[in-house]
């Protein structure tokens, strides 16, 4: 997980998410925090054990930790599209090559779009389920 280590380390990584603590500090739920990237990373790994897919720890740790990160910035662009260039940045100074962040890009930028039915799992249907999954929501109904 010394991969993992060093995006968790990252100036940039540290700087988005500082800001975007700060932005959020007054949003009760669905805080884009480091608990939720880190929910998303357990919840997706599960799914990868669970389900017998191949894809390695340290990938899709990756795109579960840059996956939100997009949205520090203001810009037109959506959060998933400016999430992928941010990880763009990350992922070189972290150890991965060029086929790995090829793969880590595409699952964040399609992190927001619903998996078509298929009986294969996908970094990005695993991602977009459980960024789903994980989102702190106040329960319908309760007090």
């Amino acid at each position: 997980m010394d991969r993992i280590n060093r995006i968790l380390g990252h100036p940039l990584f540290r700087e988005k998410l500082n800001i975007l603590k700060e932005k959020e500090k007054d949003r009760e739920f669905c805080l884009h925090n480091l608990d939720h990237l880190l929910a998303v990373c357990r919840y997706g790994y599960i799914l990868i054990l669970e389900n017998n897919i191949d894809i390695p720890k340290d990938i899709f740790y990756a795109a579960g930790l840059l996956h939100d990160l997009g949205r520090a910035d203001e810009s037109a662009t959506e959060h998933h599209i400016r999430s992928a260039r941010i990880a763009e940045q990350i992922l070189p100074d972290c150890g991965y090559d060029a086929q790995e962040i090829q793969k880590i890009s595409a699952a964040i930028k399609s992190h927001r779009e619903d998996p078509e039915k298929s009986d294969i799992l996908t970094l990005s249907d695993i991602l977009y389920t459980a960024d789903k999954k994980t989102r702190n929501r106040p329960q319908r109904g309760r007090v």
